[in-house]
């Protein structure tokens, strides 16, 4: 890659339990970690969760809430954990004294036997329509935050949220990638409270979504990591051979823009649907895997500045009043390892 830039990733794995692919086996060598949603059939006991975990040699695992059950079966482990506060929390959550109580119930008790080690408030809140939940994101975020600090625990654990990639306006070229204009009211001073209290800025990005939309000017070499002239920013003269970098630099971008160079960016989310309906262009098998391959192949070569690759797990969910392709993830990326992707410099 000309611009040798490479993100490490928390990758997360659709697959049942005990069927592992030989391109997981192949990277288990790697820190990884595993993504642990609950919303699927036949889900395994926590118990049973614990002994797979050590068999891969799992060492962080993201929950979307605060499971107790799970947070118990991983005492005395050497597990790190996210857990998450959904949306429907936040309004509570803007309480500061409500915030309080629910670290104090759902997270204080868990903390001298298991490591829990970030918290996510709320997911792609600015994805939706919801004023109020908008306006309650940074007051959640800076009460969950508030109540850290109170109860001694803030250096142990950080606060953030995690963004879907529609929250920018513009991200071609990558060096002049820039947040919509309406929510820069809301965006810039959660920008502050990242760069105060030193919290990584989380975005999930999906170059698939870049192809189905565009399919006759996004090539589909591309974005699934395949050889190809590649894309250069006239800025910086940076040539991307893939998308998905091109994407992370764009967000460091627009945080640039409104005056960031101090904020780590990370990918939460990315990955390609094997299955979907009939008019859904580029989802298929094969376009699933070689995604997934070749990204498995820059986190082994650790391409870029290294890092700790990681690797999240996650049982193929079943929602379905979602599009087809939503419930047909094979594999999708999580980070929460150290930043390796600088924000872009021009020459």
């Amino acid at each position: 890659m000309a611009n040798n830039r490479s993100p490490s990733f928390f990758l997360t794995l659709l697959f049942h339990l005990l069927t592992i692919s030989a391109s997981f086996v192949q990277i288990s060598s790697l820190g990884f970690g595993i993504n642990y949603g609950q919303i699927a059939n036949n889900l395994p006991s926590p118990s049973r969760v614990v002994l797979l975990i050590k068999s891969m040699n799992v060492t962080r695992i993201k929950l979307y809430d605060a499971d107790p059950n799970v947070l118990l079966a991983f005492s005395n482990s050497n597990v790190q954990f996210v857990v998450g506060l959904g949306n429907e929390y936040l309004a509570n959550m803007t309480n500061p004294s409500k915030a309080q109580s629910w670290i104090q119930q759902h997270l204080q008790p868990y903390l001298s036997q298991t490591k829990i080690t970030c918290i996510t408030v709320g997911n792609e809140v600015f994805n939706t329509n919801d004023t109020q939940l908008i306006m309650n994101l940074l007051p959640a975020m800076q009460s969950v935050h508030g109540a850290l600090v109170n109860l001694g625990l803030d250096q142990q654990v950080t606060v953030t949220t995690a963004h879907s990639f529609n929250i920018l306006s513009n991200s071609y070229p990558p060096s002049s990638g820039s947040f919509r204009q309406d929510l820069l009211q809301y965006i810039q001073p959660l920008l502050a409270f990242h760069s105060q209290f030193n919290s990584p800025f989380l975005i999930n990005a999906y170059p698939f979504f870049a192809y189905k939309d565009n399919p006759s000017e996004v090539s589909l070499s591309y974005v699934l990591f395949e050889p190809n002239p590649g894309s250069i920013d006239p800025n910086t003269n940076l040539n991307y051979n893939n998308m998905l970098y091109a994407q992370i630099d764009a967000v460091y971008a627009a945080i640039k823009m409104l005056g960031h160079t101090d904020i780590e960016v990370r990918i939460s989310k990315t990955g390609w649907p094997s299955k979907g309906d009939t008019n859904e262009i580029g989802v298929s098998p094969e376009n699933a895997a070689t995604y997934n391959g070749n990204l498995l192949k820059r986190i082994e070569q650790k391409q870029g500045a290294g890092g700790d690759e990681e690797d999240d797990l996650r049982r193929n969910q079943q929602q379905q009043s979602l599009p087809s392709y939503f419930r047909s993830w094979k594999l999708t990326y999580m980070l929460y390892a150290s930043r390796i992707i600088p924000s872009f410099e021009p020459p």
